[in-house]
This record gives structure tokens, C-alpha cells and sequence, in this order.
């Protein structure tokens, strides 16, 4: 059963200087890499915060899908997910930021490709990274 509220806690340590990458982790994992991406004037090299923002948002849904699809007996061979993520100035305020994510899932192997697509449906709708956003979405689901 699960029990809320949850809490998770991350780590990064950066030094000074808009060239210098840096790690970040969480619990007990090994470090990520992490830079400013060339489109901020950074190196690259390393995951940007605008890869991390798309890639939580995509695996909240496939855990959650992961999830969903073993409760109710969904079988697949594999699940994946491509993210495009807009990074552009909002329309009414100041500033900028994630403006629109589309995602496209790739549900390979299902016996049941409509129960499959219903139980993505319903993670995408239940992911609470995804309901924590304020962002537009697009979703596509092949099975």
C-alpha cells in the first residue's frame, strides 16, 4: 500500500563559472553529469535541466504505466518514450520557460493493444510529475 505524503531528496554541487559541468544524484546512485546546454551559452556535455524536466516527466509515465500494466495483467515486451520539449517566451507573462512536451510512446509486444493503450491512457492521466506542470501537452500512443 502506498503512503503519502512521499518525500525524495537530490543533491548537486556546482562550481563557480557558466563553463563548469557539474554531478547531481540521488540517494546512494551514482552522479549524473550535468551542464548548461550550448542553447544557454554552456558547454553541453552533460544532462541540462531542460533534459532532466523531459526525462522525469517521461519516466513518471512509464512507471507509472509499469505499474498500472502489471496490476492489471497488461503483457508487453517493451515500452518507449521520445520527448520534444519547447523551451520558448511565454505568451502573457515575462520570461521564458517549458512552454509544450509532446510525447510519443512506443508500446511494443502487447497481447491486448487495446487494454495496453487504455492502461497508458490512464497512467499518463495519473503520472504526478505530469499533473505537476503547467506546460502543454501532447501525448501519442502506438501500440
Amino acid at each position: 500500500m502506498v503512503k503519502f505524503p512521499m518525500e525524495f531528496e537530490v543533491e548537486a554541487k556546482a562550481l563557480s563559472g557558466i563553463q563548469s559541468p557539474w554531478t547531481s544524484q540521488a540517494d546512494s546512485l551514482p552522479p549524473i553529469p550535468c551542464a548548461i546546454p550550448p542553447e544557454f551559452m554552456g558547454p553541453g556535455g552533460g544532462y541540462s535541466p531542460e533534459d532532466l524536466f523531459a526525462l522525469s516527466v517521461v519516466n513518471c509515465m512509464i512507471a507509472t504505466f509499469k505499474v498500472y500494466a502489471e496490476k492489471s495483467k497488461v503483457s508487453f515486451q517493451a515500452v518507449r518514450a521520445k520527448a520534444e520539449l519547447t523551451v520558448d517566451k511565454f505568451a502573457t507573462e515575462a520570461g521564458f520557460g517549458m512552454t509544450h512536451i509532446e510525447i510519443t510512446f512506443q508500446i511494443d509486444g502487447a497481447q491486448d493493444k487495446e487494454k495496453a493503450k487504455k492502461t497508458m491512457e490512464t497512467a499518463i492521466k495519473d503520472c504526478a510529475v505530469g499533473n505537476s506542470i503547467k506546460s502543454g501537452k501532447t501525448f501519442h500512443i502506438l501500440v
